[in-house]
Formats: C-alpha cells, structure tokens, sequence
C-alpha cells in the first residue's frame, strides 16, 4: 500500500514512479529472482532498466510501434548486422507454427534473436556521463489461447482510460487473428515467459471477485490500520473460498462456486447461545441458520476443539493448528 507523503509539495509522481516503490518495497521482503507481469502501458526503458538492476524479470505486451531488430550475419563476410522488423511481422511468420498446435489450450512459438535498443549510461569522450543505446536480446513470445477459459467468456480484463482523451494508434497493442505478441528479457527461458503471463488472469479474476463479493471498496475509513485490517479479513476469506473450492473438488463432490461459498458459508446469520447440558455447563453452542452439509467436512477439520480467550497473556494465546 502506498501512503502519501505530508510534505510532497507540488512534486507529483507518475505511476512508473509508484510502481518503482512499491517493487524496492517488495525486493527487500523477497531476495530471490521474481517475474514483474504488467500491461503495455509500464512498457518504458528506464522503467525495465530498473527492473533488470535489482534482478527482476519482466513480461509485457508489445505495441504496434515498438522497433524489434532481428540478428543477421552475412555469409561472406562475416558482418553482424540488425534488421528492423515490424511486429506483426513476426507474427505473420509464425502463423503457421501457431495454427498446429491444435491439442493444446494454449498455443505459443518463440522467436530467437530477436534484439532491442536498451539505454546504457556511458561517458563520452569529453570524459562526461551520456547515455548511449546498445543492442539486447529479448524473448519474442507468439501466444494465442485456442480454448478460452470459462471465467474468460463472461468477463474480459479491461484496462481503465480516460473517455475523453485522444486515442493514440502507436499504443495499440500489437495483434493479428487473434494472436498477441509478448516480449520480455528472459531471452533464455521463453517457455517460463508465457507461464508467467498466463498468470496475470487470476490477478484480474481476484480483483473482480474482491469487490463484487466481498466488499473490498466497502471501507471508507481513513485511517490506514482500519484499512490494514479490512483487506488482511478480506484476503484471510478469499483464502477460505479457494480452500474450500480446491476441497470438494479433490474429494469428488459436485464443484461449488465462489458466490456461493460465500452465501452459505461466510454471509450466514448465527448466535451463541450457552449450553444447558450436563457437564458442559461452560460450552457455547453456536447456531447457524442455514443447513451447512456441504461445509461440514471443513467445520470439523479446522474448529478448534477447545477455544481459550485470555487477552493480553501472550503464552496462553490460543492459535490454531497449521492448515493448507
């Protein structure tokens, strides 16, 4: 979460600027190598710079104008030279090779020596700091999903813009047919490139169900520990839900979906009522008012069988067993 600063003054941050933050954020929790999946729009080289220098692999769309050079070394004399190439070219070339791979939900072909002008900081020969372009190769990645998934059919990831500001052709992402092209510096594992893209669905997928169902944009306090403990509930249920979902379908039941773990199982009325039994004069009944059988296998596995609350006694916390 990023939190504004009182004396920013009239310095405003861009969202590459808010987006570098909170990446340094994360690369101080996390040491090892990560994927940084975004939308074209992230798509600027100082920003993938950034990203490569503290070990952070990225993965993005290509637009209409983005200038790819294909690697060419003549026969006879041996010259390395870079040929411009469109990307819909690349595309178009590997058509084919896409259109083959028919048993398959989703298809793919990489195209190899592909390069990229990147900036480089360097010194001229006045001895001051420039910043000069150098050829790098990236992964070129064809990509396209032969069967489209069921969440994908009713809802598509949209990206939020302005109504009234111009439509600027260049930032078009780059397609032919149906077909996209990715492009990421991992020149050298592009399997795990289009992995990693595939990924960036259940992003959206988690959003959608966050705000329709469980009431992410339904906290309107300012204060940041309210804000803190509202999404740290709300990705504790989403938890739950996923759980539950992963459950009944490993044990063969019929599949339940997201809304409806949260109708019969979290948005469910109940009281605690004292028990009027013999020798358990101290225990609670809990009624709920609803018929939970598909939900009881879970009940039973994970309520604890004795709850103490003693607050503020840290070695008599009462925590629960470790769960999936």
């Amino acid at each position: 979460m990023w939190k504004r600063p009182e004396n920013d003054g009239d310095k405003k941050q861009s969202k590459l600027d808010l987006a570098w933050k909170m990446l340094q954020a994360v690369r101080k929790q996390v040491t090892c190598r990560l994927w940084v999946v975004m939308d074209r729009w992230y798509f600027s080289k100082p920003f993938l710079v950034q990203c490569e220098s503290v070990n952070l692999d990225w993965v993005t769309k290509a637009k209409r104008n983005t200038q790819l050079f294909r690697r060419m070394v003549e026969p006879g004399t041996g010259r390395e030279r870079f040929v411009p190439i469109r990307p819909k070219a690349l595309i178009q070339e590997v058509y084919p090779l896409l259109m083959a791979q028919t048993h398959m939900d989703v298809a793919s072909v990489a195209c190899e020596n592909i390069f990229i002008k990147m900036p480089v900081a360097s010194v001229n020969r006045r001895g001051e700091p420039c910043t000069k372009m150098k050829y790098e190769q990236v992964a070129i990645v064809v990509g396209k999903r032969m069967k489209t998934e069921e969440n994908e059919t009713t809802t598509k990831p949209t990206e939020l813009k302005n109504p009234n500001a111009p439509v600027e052709t260049n930032d078009i992402a780059v397609e032919y047919k149906g077909e996209y092209l990715l492009i990421s510096n991992r020149y050298d594992a592009p399997s795990e490139v289009m992995g990693a893209w595939l990924k960036r669905w259940r992003i959206e997928v988690l959003f959608r169900t966050a705000k329709q169902e469980l009431g992410m944009l339904n906290c309107h306090s300012p204060n940041e520990n309210h804000i803190h403990a509202h999404l740290t509930l709300l990705l504790t249920a989403e938890t739950l839900v996923r759980y539950i979902a992963w459950e009944q379908k490993t044990a063969g039941e019929e599949d339940c979906t997201h809304g409806q773990v949260i109708r019969n199982l979290l948005c469910i009325r109940c009281r605690t009522r004292q028990a009027a039994r013999r020798n358990e004069q101290d225990s609670i009944t809990l009624d709920l008012d609803t018929t939970a059988k598909r939900f009881a296998r879970l009940i039973r596995k994970f309520w604890p069988p004795k709850l103490e609350l003693r607050w503020f006694e840290p070695s008599n916390t009462q925590l629960l067993r470790a769960t999936a």
